[in-house]
């Protein structure tokens, strides 16, 4: 035996509608079912894609995250390297200046002759131990002091070929005094030829101030 739930109503075995107002709480069921079927999956959907956002949020913050920090250090190498280079810049500055100012507090003679100095002028150097030809470098390279000393050991070797010459001529032992003049013209031609500074043996020393 049932009753209608709106109207109070008797309902007959079997029947669905209420006879005197109609209410059919079977159809109301399906009805109501339905719609709240519809708004749940509905809701599931929505979380689902606000799930799904929110995730693709964060990896988003993630990858800007990540991205900062790697050009935060970027930066930061930077500035080191820049730095570095800056300090080792100023560090060959300071090394550079140190050793000209060393340079310039070494006495004369300690100064280390450049290559041009130390070389000199070789042809010159090799004929100044040719007679009269020694003067060339006090007019050619006054300036040069491998040269000069050359011109003056050429000196030297002129005037004891003279003084051999006359020696020679008195004693008649030129032929030896002429032999030790070519050695000695040999000796300084190939000190020269060489780019050394050596004194003539015997009378290359002679007349220096020790």
């Amino acid at each position: 035996m049932a009753y209608c739930k709106s109207c109070g109503a008797y309902i007959p075995d079997g029947g669905g509608a209420c006879l005197a107002c109609g209410y059919d709480e079977a159809a109301k069921a399906k009805t109501s079912q339905k719609p709240g079927g519809s708004a749940a999956a509905s809701q599931k959907q929505s979380d689902d894609m606000r799930q799904l956002l929110e995730k693709h949020r964060r990896q988003q913050q993630e990858q800007a995250r990540r991205w900062a920090e790697q050009e935060q250090a970027r930066r930061k190498q930077q500035e080191q390297n820049q730095q570095w280079a800056e300090e080792e810049y100023a560090r060959r500055q300071e090394e550079k200046e140190r050793q000209a100012q060393q340079y310039v507090n070494r006495p004369a003679s300690a100064r280390p002759e450049s290559a041009a100095s130390s070389q000199g002028n070789k042809a010159l150097a090799c004929l100044s131990y040719l007679g009269a030809l020694c003067a060339l470098p006090y007019f050619l390279t006054p300036q040069d002091r491998f040269a000069r000393y050359h011109a003056k050991q050429g000196l030297k070797l002129l005037l004891f070929g003279i003084a051999a010459d006359v020696l020679g001529g008195l004693t008649g032992v030129g032929w030896i005094l002429s032999l030790f003049r070519f050695y000695l013209m040999y000796k300084g031609i190939s000190a020269a030829s060489q780019g050394r500074m050596e004194p003539l043996p015997y009378i290359g020393d002679l007349g220096e101030n020790n």
